[in-house]
């Protein structure tokens, strides 16, 4: 098996843009790397069997259940898909098992992802695979004001759809995390409607620290209602809002846990709730 950290040493991540030209640059090249017939034939072809790949590893390999995937062919394009985030191949697990029978006829049915660029950008042939497989990067740490985030939010308002993670980061225990702001940002400067998606069990196929894909593992999907997120986006401009709209996603993804867990089909046990500790001399006041 192909580990991932040798993967990782196959090349580097390009130097990050720092000056407007290079911030400039670097977004008229995001934009080429899917545009025209050529590109957009790559682009599909790469999609088709990396989602073929992962669907048969997913369907045959492990045993994987999707509820309510009916929601996603009623909800229209552009829209943000948000999702709890436990390993760092979800979106080839997961996307492809869900958008793989709408995305034969019209690539605009794949979703665009935006992973972090150190960790799969790695030198030309990756980072070619990378941009065909519709990933847009990002740096943690360099806020909403990189070429990618401005690149999503052109999509979004275009006739795309975007997964984004919105806790930010992987979940070591499981939990979901608290919504970043950035993220809410995007939604609100976008406009995007956003649709919330839960999953549980990939952390099996792939826990924190392995290198090597796991099988006969279990994996439930359940995929939410569009938000209604019009009494935000209708606010005035803020960072109060962002988080609001990131929290509210969050909050989606939570009520989906629960729903699964409702009804039988839940893997692991929903971790409890951390709570923060108090300091003696707040204690004593």
């Amino acid at each position: 098996m192909l580990k991932f950290s040798a993967i990782k040493k196959m090349g580097r991540s390009p130097r990050l843009a720092r000056t407007a030209e290079e911030v400039e640059a670097r977004l008229q090249k995001m934009r080429r790397w899917t545009k025209g017939p050529f590109n957009k034939a790559i682009s599909w072809l790469v999609q088709l069997g990396v989602a073929i790949f992962t669907t048969v590893y997913m369907r045959i390999f492990n045993k994987t259940r999707v509820h309510h995937r009916e929601r996603l062919k009623s909800t229209t394009r552009p829209y943000m898909y948000v999702s709890n985030h436990l390993t760092m191949f979800d979106d080839f697990f997961i996307d492809s098992l869900l958008y793989l029978p709408y995305a034969f006829t019209d690539i605009r049915n794949f979703p665009w992802h935006a992973p972090e660029e150190k960790n799969f950008f790695l030198g030309p042939v990756i980072g070619f695979f990378m941009q065909k497989a519709q990933c847009i990067p990002l740096t943690r740490g360099h806020g909403v004001f990189q070429p990618g985030m401005t690149r999503l939010k052109e999509l979004l308002q275009d006739d795309a759809i975007v997964h984004i993670y919105p806790e930010g980061t992987r979940s070591r225990s499981g939990d979901i995390g608290k919504g970043q702001v950035g993220v809410g940002r995007l939604a609100y400067q976008s406009r995007a409607k956003v649709l919330p998606v839960y999953h549980e069990g990939t952390q099996d196929l792939l826990p924190i620290g392995s290198h090597r894909l796991r099988v006969g593992k279990r994996v439930e999907v359940i995929v939410g209602e569009p938000l209604d997120l019009t009494d935000l986006y209708d606010q005035n401009d803020s960072r109060d809002i962002y988080q609001q709209i990131a929290t509210r996603m969050v909050d989606a993804i939570r009520a989906l846990r629960d729903e699964l867990h409702a009804s039988g089909h839940g893997i692991h046990p929903i971790p409890e709730p951390k709570t923060e500790k108090v300091k003696p001399e707040d204690a004593e006041k």
